[in-house]
Parts: structure tokens; sequence; C-alpha cells
């Protein structure tokens, strides 16, 4: 091994070791929450009016994302 391999190496090793940062951007609303929600429903209401689960399934995770990223969490 060379001096660039064992620099690279020792570049791997560090960045194992360090702690990932907490995005706390975005974490303020029910984004995600409304977006199961949504998928659930999607597929019980796309499998009735549809008689297709991914019609039913994209709609309900669209709108449960827009109506989940509108509702901000109480702090």
């Amino acid at each position: 091994m060379d001096n660039n391999d064992k620099e690279i190496a020792n570049n791997e090793a560090q960045e194992q070791d360090t702690p990932r940062e907490k995005a706390t951007e975005g974490d303020d609303n029910y984004m995600v929450t409304g977006m199961c929600i949504g998928m659930c429903l999607g597929v019980a209401v796309g499998q009735l009016l549809f008689d297709n689960l991914a019609t039913g399934m994209a709609v309900g995770m669209c709108l449960g994302l827009a109506i989940g990223s509108g509702i901000k969490k109480k702090k």
C-alpha cells in the first residue's frame, strides 16, 4: 500500500466513526404521516372505485402529502 491508499482507508474509517447529523429541517409537519395514511386510504378507494390499486395508491399518497405538509406540528 502506498501513502495514497492509506490516506483513503483512513478517511473512510473516520467517515464511518462520525455520527450523522440529524435533519431538523422539515420535521415540523405531518408530511410522512399524511403520505402513509393517504396511501392506505387510496388503496381502499382505488380498489372500490377504479378497480386498480396503483391508481388509488398514487392519488392517495399525493393527497396525503399535500394535506400532511400543510399541517404544522405543535411544539
